[in-house]
This record gives C-alpha cells, sequence and structure tokens, in this order.
C-alpha cells in the first residue's frame, strides 16, 4: 500500500511524535500521515477545505473502517465527535467541539499557521499543546521568511521562547521606523540545526531515480505599461508579506495589468492546447472567468475561491479523466493539495510573487506514479513592467528557505 520512502515516513512520525514532515509537494505525504494517525486514534485532521475529501480518501485507501467525519462548517464544528477520525478545515477550526481527547493531531499545510494572531492560528496552537502527537505536513514549511516558522515550532516545542525572542535571534527584528521589521533572516545554521531532529525532507530528486525538474520559460507581451507602476519600489514589494494589501493602488494596478494580458494570453493557451492538457493559473477572479470566456468552447474546468466545496472535486476529475483538457483556477483555491497530474503544462497568466505558492502551484502536475517528461512552467508577463522585474528578483529568495530545510 505504501512506497518504502512512503513507509519510512510513517514510521518517522510514529517515532518522532511530536514532527515536521517537509517533503517536496508530490511526494506523497498524506497516505503514510493517514497510516501513522490510525496507530493512535482517535485522530483530528486539519487542512485546507479543498483536500478535505482527499483526507477522507486517504483513510479509505488503508482500509480503515471506523468513524470518519468531515466537518463543514461551524455549526457541523460544534457538533463534531471526537471518535475515530474528525477532518475540518483551517477556516472554522476555531469552532471545533473542545470536549474529549484526541491522540493524534495532523496539521496538513502547516505553514497555513504562519501568522501568530490570526484565529486559525490562535486555535492551532491550543490544539498543539493538548494532543500528545502532532504531525505537521508542509512541502513549503517557510512561505516566505524565517519568523513564520515562530508559531509551528513554538506549537510542536522546538522553540519555547517567545515570538519576540525568536525575531531577534533569527529575523534580523528591529524598531524601523514604520514598526517591527521581522522581514530579515540571521542565525539560519542553528535554526536548521534545532528543526533537524523533529523535521523530515526529501526532495522529488531524492526520492524518484526519473525526476526531472521543471523548465521554466518567462514569456513576455509587448503591451502598455501603468504609468503608476513607476511609483513602486520592487524591492520593497519583495520584502513585504501582503504587497498587495500594504501598498496603497498596487492591487488594482497589478489587477488591470492582468486583464490586459488576457487576450494574448488566450491565443498563447490555444497554441499550447493544441497538443496537450494544460493547467492556467492567475491571481484575480475576473482575470480566471475572463479567460474561461474567451476559452469556453475547450469546455474548461474553472475553480474560484467561490466554488462549492461539492463541485470542485468533479471539475478536477473531469480534468483528470480527459473530459476536458483545460483548467483554469485563481491560485489562492488551487495552489495546495489537488492532483492535476493529466497535464505536463502549468501557465501562469498572473503569477504570484512568493517562491513557496509558485512552487506548490507547479507542483500540481507532478504524482507519486508519474514518468515522462519534465513539466513546463510558463510565467506570462509584460515586457519592462514591475511584474516582470519581481518575478525575475524573487527566484534569488529561494537561498534563503534551502539554508533553513
Amino acid at each position: 500500500m505504501l512506497f518504502p520512502h512512503q513507509e519510512i515516513s510513517r514510521d518517522f512520525l510514529l517515532n518522532t511524535k511530536r514532527a515536521i514532515l517537509a517533503d517536496e509537494p508530490r511526494v506523497g505525504k498524506t497516505l503514510p500521515t493517514a497510516a501513522a494517525a490510525l496507530e493512535h486514534l482517535p485522530a483530528l485532521i486539519i487542512c485546507p477545505a479543498i483536500v478535505k475529501n482527499v483526507w477522507k480518501a486517504a483513510f479509505e485507501k488503508l482500509g480503515y473502517h471506523g468513524n470518519v467525519t468531515v466537518v463543514n462548517g461551524k455549526v457541523s464544528a460544534q457538533n463534531a465527535r471526537n471518535d475515530g477520525v474528525t477532518i475540518i478545515n483551517y477556516d472554522v477550526l476555531g469552532s471545533l467541539n473542545e470536549l474529549g481527547q484526541y491522540q493524534t493531531l495532523v496539521l496538513d499545510e502547516s505553514h497555513r499557521i504562519k501568522s501568530p494572531k490570526t484565529i486559525r492560528t490562535i486555535a492551532a496552537l491550543k490544539w498543539m499543546k493538548r494532543i500528545r502527537r502532532v504531525y505537521a505536513l508542509s512541502g513549503t514549511p517557510i512561505p516566505n521568511r524565517p519568523i513564520e516558522l515562530w508559531p509551528l515550532l513554538h506549537g510542536l516545542g522546538v522553540y519555547r521562547g517567545g515570538w519576540y525572542d525568536f525575531g531577534l535571534r533569527y529575523a534580523k527584528l528591529w524598531n524601523a521606523p514604520w514598526g517591527l521589521d521581522t522581514s530579515g533572516a540571521s542565525n539560519l545554521p542553528e535554526l536548521r540545526s534545532i528543526m533537524q531532529p523533529v523535521m523530515l525532507r526529501r526532495t522529488k530528486a531524492d526520492i524518484f531515480t526519473n525526476y526531472q525538474q521543471p523548465i521554466t520559460s518567462l514569456i513576455t507581451f509587448d503591451l502598455p505599461i501603468d504609468k503608476r507602476e513607476k511609483e513602486f519600489n520592487a524591492d520593497a514589494l519583495i520584502e513585504h508579506p501582503n504587497p498587495m494589501l500594504a501598498f496603497e493602488g498596487l492591487s488594482e494596478v497589478m489587477k488591470e495589468a492582468g486583464m490586459r494580458k488576457v487576450k494574448p494570453a488566450a491565443e498563447f493557451i490555444e497554441s499550447k492546447l493544441a497538443d496537450e492538457p494544460v493547467i492556467v493559473f492567475a491571481h484575480h477572479k475576473d482575470v480566471v472567468h475572463q479567460l474561461a470566456t474567451i476559452l469556453k468552447d475547450h469546455k474548461p474546468s474553472i475553480i474560484t475561491g467561490d466554488t462549492p466545496a461539492a463541485a470542485r472535486q468533479k471539475l478536477i476529475e473531469d480534468f483528470q479523466n480527459g473530459t476536458t483538457k483545460l483548467f483554469i483556477g485563481n491560485l489562492a483555491a488551487c495552489q495546495e493539495g489537488i492532483d492535476l497530474s493529466a497535464a505536463d503544462t502549468v501557465i501562469f497568466v498572473e503569477a504570484t510573487w512568493q517562491t513557496s505558492a509558485l512552487q506548490q502551484a507547479s507542483s500540481r502536475v507532478e504524482n507519486i506514479n508519474k514518468t515522462g517528461s519534465a513539466p513546463l512552467i510558463y510565467l506570462l508577463t509584460i515586457s519592462n513592467s514591475l511584474d516582470h522585474t519581481i518575478l525575475s528578483k524573487i527566484l534569488k529568495k529561494q537561498n534563503v528557505i534551502n539554508q533553513i530545510i
């Protein structure tokens, strides 16, 4: 049932008890973690909403016939039983019935608890302290910077100090004119050393002898550039964890740039569809819907954050079984946990400025059983634009992440 490297994952989790399984996306973390959880029930699985049914299917695949409760909504969370397996998404975790005692906690896509003041992080930390066995899963455990590791490491008991002390030690925390700045990185070898005993990380190249690195191409369109782009400093945008919200007017500028790209992007997508299935990602929902309108003859599967949970799996299955050759999704809804391995080509009409999100979304084409040619990743930009400049620079950030994990 499990591949040899997954048996190693399962045994590592069982022996370590409070651990991080940080294998790269698509290596296969769900099944061995479910196998480990079955050894110590009841288990609480916390995951993104889109993959709740993926976890349910994993327990079924392992032959588990006990109670599996998939929590949908706050009312369901308040009435949830704690026998067998309970599967809940981060958004309603704060409403979960606290009666009873779970033996195992799984935090899927654990980088979602990177901000210590959010409701989901506060709720997750509470459960982490109450449950003896905690398995944190993430192919990209550090979304942007070292400071985002504090909630996870503190909850696991790996780092017992507070957020401020962690920031001073590992994030070059300083009192900047705009407030506390934690965008830096320091003492990374030490941080890596304290994580190593509780973390297992393998790359796809470590596991699959026939693995081929994706081939990434930057495709530029000769289109007008909004003069407002010159008002923004690319380096400042790269360093900020959420520039679209922090810099006034930026979101509107980038959305308009995305809409300008729709027509040439649709032509580019059509040229690829002539030969193979294609996955398309965009940042803004309006861009997704405009692309879907132009490409409607291809009957695309379309998923955004507004797509009902019940419909998502059917749309994914339609793409996987060849009913449609085109999948279009916005990054926020599709970068994690879903299998789109029917394709070898991913086209970003709008790309996120987070390296982790790019990696997660690109990895949707990969599958543990898949062999063949290297995935093709296309980033569509406008010549000499702010987006083009930033995409060229952000890949350098990966060097910092590699020093830690």
